[in-house]
């Protein structure tokens, strides 16, 4: 009965080992790729705006984090769970999180299997969509973004014959207000910006 068990999971690991190893490889790629990337590309590195910890695990062993330095705009990864990230996406297999990873909709993939329990997701959820934008990047996985290009029928000038009850009303430029405006007035008085600026005496907070 021992000698059968043990064949069994021997078998279930042996099913595991090619996930495994092929989650490791993505990780590896994402990471360093990533790494890369943001040093080569002003793009990425503007969306680098805060410091944090990011997490990709799975129960079986493969493992990745990223710290991402919002002042240097700068990421580094190492091989391993993270002391304490700040936002974890975390697999109960790496098969499981193979399949995630590589869907085209990755988030929607992964937020559906948070439900079902498949999946622990730690901290923010929107940094789950922010990564994954960084991600793409390195690994082109989903359509592609759709190109930018104007809207049809853009209103970029007044044009007197559109169809529209609204009237665009173009005041002349002042230098002041008028005197007799005593909301105008009233609203000025509360703005500490413009007081400051024009050498202006302010009140006490």
């Amino acid at each position: 009965m021992m000698g059968t068990t043990s064949r069994v999971r021997g078998l279930e690991r042996a099913s595991e080992a090619p996930a495994v190893a092929g989650l490791r490889v993505l990780l590896w790629w994402l990471g360093h790729g990533l790494v890369l990337a943001v040093r080569c590309s002003a793009a990425l590195r503007s969306q680098i705006t805060r410091s944090l910890t990011v997490e990709i695990s799975a129960d079986d062993g493969p493992a990745r984090h990223w710290d991402f330095d919002g002042q240097r705009r700068l990421v580094a990864t190492s091989a391993g769970r993270a002391a304490a990230p700040d936002f974890a996406v975390r697999f109960s297999s790496s098969a499981h999180a193979l399949h995630d990873l590589i869907s085209p909709d990755a988030v929607d993939a992964i937020m559906r299997d948070r439900i079902d329990g498949t999946v622990r997701v730690e901290g923010n959820h929107l940094l789950l969509m922010w990564f994954r934008g960084l991600a793409r990047k390195v690994v082109p996985i989903g359509g592609a973004d759709p190109p930018r290009q104007a809207l049809p029928g853009a209103y970029v000038a007044h044009d007197p014959a559109a169809n529209g009850v609204e009237k665009i009303i173009i005041e002349p430029a002042v230098q002041r207000l008028d005197p007799q405006w005593t909301g105008g007035w009233q609203a000025r008085a509360k703005l500490w910006v413009v007081q400051g600026t024009n050498g202006e005496p302010l009140r006490e907070p």
